[in-house]
């Protein structure tokens, strides 16, 4: 067959993720611990830096080039799932996942770390088509960003940044079973804002038309984590964590103008809430942040029919620093999977 003269299709692909004990290493068993989920798209890719190298050689024309580093990254689009986010949103965190049973179902804490905990990192088998396969190791979320407006989905993309990959891998299909739970969307969604993580409940509930939460890891994939002998990372180290909420909200009053000017310390929480596992539990999703300030939500005039509208940007900090209750935002989802 000549290249290029077959077609291959999207919808043929499938991801298929594993959770790594060690930094970079691929299950040895590829059917063994997957778990998938359902993408929207998938950019994960390889790259290996050229140099041309720009000697006399008595031509006009360059006659050498070297290959350098070996940089594999990409972007991972998913609607935000009860089941299938999990390992995702845990590795965005860096700070494990404690489970524990409740009536008729299980809870999932997620904290924020420092990737030192379980998944320290993640495996991913890419099918591209219906034949072809990558791998990709020591995988770490760089840049999470959890966001929805009025009338979507809520939606996660995930930028990654991994150690390596190679065109390698089986079928492993038969091995692979896609939730049948449905992901969140904006109706099921519930914004809390009060003084402190104590004082939110469905009292302190603010309507708000959308939302967008980023988690940046900053990870350091330059010279300082490479080493002589190898083209690929040595480590992916973590460094600064950076929270951003930003939220839309109708202006009506001037209570989160004042909230501003004051320097009004306080604590939100994002909840989605889909269907029934048990009688005491649905499928739920909880995002709290114990300590915010706001930055400006002065609105602004378009139109003379527009609604006014504030697009308000938090501040997250952590609460209490230097202990082990301390954290700046924490993910916690109830489903029907034992564990993860």
């Amino acid at each position: 067959m000549t290249i290029g003269q077959d077609a291959k299709i999207g919808l043929n692909s499938y991801i298929a993720l594993f959770k790594e004990t060690t930094y970079g290493t691929f299950p040895a068993t590829a059917e063994t611990g997957a778990s998938t989920l359902e993408a929207l798209n998938i950019g994960f890719a390889t790259e290996v830096v050229s140099q041309k190298l720009d000697q006399i050689s008595g031509t006009r024309g360059y006659t050498k080039r070297v290959q350098l580093d070996k940089n594999v990254t990409g972007t991972l689009e998913q609607y935000l799932h009860p089941e299938e986010s999990i390992l995702m949103v845990a590795d965005a965190l860096g700070g494990g996942i404690s489970t524990s049973s409740v009536t008729g179902a299980y809870q999932h804490v997620i904290s924020a770390g420092n990737f030192d905990t379980s998944p320290i990192s993640l495996s991913f088998q890419v099918r591209k088509g219906d034949t072809h396969h990558w791998q990709y190791t020591g995988g770490r979320v760089n840049n999470l960003t959890i966001a929805a407006n009025v009338g979507e989905l809520v939606k996660c993309s995930y930028e990654m940044v991994f150690k390596d990959s190679t065109q390698a891998g089986s079928d492993i299909s038969s091995s692979l079973s896609i939730s049948s739970v449905l992901p969140f969307t904006y109706v099921q969604g519930t914004y809390e804002y009060a003084a402190t993580e104590g004082s939110l409940t469905s009292t302190v509930a603010e309507y708000i038309n959308g939302f967008e939460l980023a988690i940046n890891n900053n990870l350091i994939s330059d010279s300082g984590v490479r080493a002589l002998g190898s083209n690929v990372l040595q480590t992916l180290a973590p460094t600064r964590r950076e929270v951003t909420l930003t939220i839309t909200q109708r202006f009506d009053t001037t209570t989160a103008w004042n909230r501003f000017v004051e320097a009004t310390q306080g604590a939100a929480r994002l909840i989605f809430e889909g269907a029934s596992i048990s009688a005491e539990h649905n499928y739920k999703c909880t995002l709290v942040m114990p300590k915010l300030f706001l930055n400006s939500p002065e609105p602004t005039i378009g139109a003379p029919s527009d609604i006014l509208m504030s697009e308000i940007t938090f501040d997250v900090l952590v609460d209490n620093p230097s202990t082990s209750t301390g954290k700046d935002i924490e993910a916690t989802f109830v489903n029907a999977t034992a564990s993860y």
